[in-house]
């Protein structure tokens, strides 16, 4: 028969309590130390006896009360064990303390220390329960998904005043200030003399946004306030910047250019002051509830993984004190933040994965929190929360397939191009028999004919990102950007046979598009995110030894292509939408043309002319600009393609044929609302 009462309940030795609850002796005699679990001693020999009660140490692990044996059982437990003096028995625990000074035989005394022991317990038990709902990670809930929007327009930004959505559609070559009810409704537009217009921020009073404007490609942009309605629109002194967000109290902006943070009265009286600058990129700002905190997402240049930050201000004048990167996060790729209560907890987004951010609450704790919930919503680009009504919106992307299409220069019609096959950055050889391109999904290099047929994949092993692969004048080698985890854009070469990958230079820069000299010996490009690091200039590669050095005059340029002939380099100012020249012969650079605000050149066969794109504003267009003398000829007109469903990218190509290749986008975004609540 099964042993029954409290000899079987209870665990004689430490090693029997940590056979209990699986773990070793150390740990359990710590949480003894430490946590309190229920463990009492027997003081007899030269080293005390322990023992403990298996319900007791239930009751601990699951964060109930931990207890403390009762007189009852006590004293059954101490006539099973003769050698055990009882008064001793209970001085292990401030529960008995003072019924083991004295002979157990006055009742009162008794009663009281028990009563005093059941007063303690019920104290410990609510502090552990405190300390345990502090140091776990919240559990919360996302439900009641509701659709918002239904128009499938690409967006971007998103802010909320709580009773509407302030965003932005990109539609028909502008980025249009859009709002919808946040009960869901058609989409308005907010009539702006932008191109683009982004909102970053909406006042608490629901008056009042905050934008970013913009002409094309440019990555640092005019800040602006103007009434919701659109109307009164006013610049924010002359500063240019990426991200901005509004205090609370809207009295002062935070801002971002290039790598620093910064700090402006609304009314921009005293001027900016700088606030702190990263080693990294400041993609996204938000003022904590009470205005005392800025959490700032910082993207490394050279894994684009990005950290979350905590600035610390002080006072009114909102200096600045100190800084914290939250230890517990892992360097992720993270792209929305949105504050959801006054305790500075966030909803944090990675593309496709919604985490939880806590601040630790007590005084002696460090750092933050980090859970990620049990949702998944792929494509989510962009954050909003209404704290009253306890809502997160979300832009998620509908809908995603890409579609290249061939504008026939005679026929002036858009026809497709490799239909079925989701082909970018097309590139032909110079003999216009092949094609190479990378295919998505799975960002795989592919080599085919001309018209898509007989395609081979090249091995790209441990690449994780391809863009604009090249071919070399004689066709046996590609160029490439390729991403490794956790690295840079580099260029890497690759025998257009298949083979080994060879990284084409040494250095850590952030490397473009490569095109090729006409000996296939160098290769020239310009820096990725060079606006943002302020790091702009073209480079120039030597196959043979890796070296790569700066071309002399360039800074300030990027997006580089060298002529078929050899003899010149185009390039792009896309901060100010101009296209530039460099005669390789006379050594000398010159301005070739203005307006240019796509992020894109290609050169004719001939090396006569180069051909930019405008594919924003009210007449999308590519433009040929003669090198001879400058002459801008427009060459497609891209405003009915512009209204077709998805968007045009900022890419293009030249066929051999002289017929124009477009990338068509077909995706888009919609809103939705989802209801949070802690478990």
């Amino acid at each position: 028969m099964p042993q029954e009462g409290p000899s079987a309940d209870r665990l004689d030795s430490w090693k029997e309590i940590a056979a209990y609850v699986g773990r070793d002796v150390r740990t359990v005699i710590r949480w003894e130390q430490r946590g309190g679990l229920p463990v009492y001693r027997i003081p007899v020999g030269q080293r005390q006896a322990v023992y403990a009660f298996r319900h007791e140490i239930d009751e601990w692990m699951a964060g109930g009360t931990p207890g403390s044996m009762d007189l009852g059982a006590a004293l059954e437990v101490a006539a099973t064990r003769p050698d055990w003096n009882r008064a001793e028995s209970f001085a292990a625990s401030p529960a008995a303390a003072e019924v083991s000074t004295r002979d157990l035989r006055p009742p009162l005394r008794l009663v009281l220390g028990l009563a005093a022991a059941c007063v303690a317990a019920v104290l410990l038990t609510a502090f552990v329960f405190i300390m345990l709902r502090t140091f776990t990670p919240p559990d919360i809930a996302l439900d009641n998904e509701t659709q918002i929007t239904g128009d499938g327009a690409i967006k971007r930004g998103l802010v909320t005043d709580g009773s509407m959505l302030y965003f932005s559609e990109l539609r028909e070559g502008r980025v249009l200030l859009s709002k919808v009810p946040i009960e869901g409704g058609p989409v308005r537009e907010i009539p702006t003399p932008f191109i683009q217009a982004e909102p970053m921020d909406v006042s608490h009073d629901g008056q009042r946004l905050l934008i970013l404007a913009g002409e094309g490609e440019e990555h640092e942009r005019t800040l602006w306030i103007l009434n919701t309605d659109g109307k009164n629109p006013r610049r924010v002194g002359d500063l240019l910047c990426h991200a901005a967000a509004w205090s609370p109290d809207t009295r002062r902006i935070a801002y971002a250019l290039g790598s620093s943070l910064y700090e402006i009265s609304t009314d921009n009286a005293g001027g900016a002051r700088i606030v702190h600058t990263f080693a990294g990129i400041p993609l996204l700002i938000r003022w904590s509830l009470d205005g005392k905190r800025l959490f700032v997402v910082i993207r490394n240049s050279s894994t684009w993984n990005a950290a979350i930050w905590q600035i610390v201000l002080n006072g009114d004048d909102g200096s600045f004190v100190g800084s914290l990167a939250p230890a517990s996060l892992v360097s992720r790729d993270y792209n929305a933040l949105a504050i959801l209560d006054s305790n500075d907890d966030a909803f944090v987004g990675t593309g496709k994965t919604i985490w939880i951010l806590r601040r630790k609450r007590w005084p002696w704790q460090s750092g933050f929190l980090f859970a990620q919930l049990s949702i998944s919503l792929r494509g989510h680009d962009s954050f909003a929360t209404d704290l009253a009504s306890r809502r997160l919106f979300v832009t998620r992307e509908a809908h995603a397939s890409d579609e290249l299409d061939r504008f026939d220069r005679t026929s002036h019609e858009f026809r497709p191009f490799l239909p079925g096959i989701s082909a970018r950055d097309v590139d032909f050889s110079r003999d216009g028999r092949r094609i190479v391109y990378f295919r998505e999904p799975d960002n795989t290099l592919w080599v085919s004919q001309a018209d898509g047929t007989a395609g081979r994949q090249m091995a790209t092993p441990g690449i994780v990102s391809i863009e604009l692969p090249r071919w070399s004048p004689d066709g046996e080698r590609i160029a490439f950007m390729g991403k490794l985890v956790d690295a840079p854009y580099r260029i890497f070469v690759v025998s257009a046979n298949g083979g080994p990958l060879t990284e084409a230079s040494h250095g850590t820069d952030n490397q473009g598009a490569p095109t090729w000299s006409m000996d296939g010996q160098r290769l020239v490009y310009g820096r990725v995110q060079c606006q943002e690091e302020k790091t702009c200039r073209l480079q120039q590669i030597d196959l043979n030894t890796g070296e790569q050095t700066m071309i002399s005059g360039s800074e300030g340029l990027s997006t580089a292509r060298w002529s078929p002939d050899g003899h010149f380099i185009a390039a792009l100012r896309a901060d100010r939408h101009e296209v530039w020249l460099r005669d390789l012969r006379s050594a000398t650079w010159r301005k070739l043309a203005d307006g240019a605000n796509g992020n894109d050149l290609t050169w004719s066969p001939d090396s006569r002319t180069v051909y930019a794109s405008r594919p924003n504003g009210d007449r999308p267009e590519v433009i040929r600009i003669s090198v001879h003398n400058g002459k801008v000829e427009p060459v497609v007109d891209l405003s009915d393609f512009s209204k077709l469903s998805g968007r045009i990218d900022t890419w293009f190509a030249v066929t051999p044929d002289d017929s124009i290749l477009f990338l068509r986008v077909v995706s888009g975004h919609d809103i939705f609302a989802y209801h949070y609540a802690e478990k």
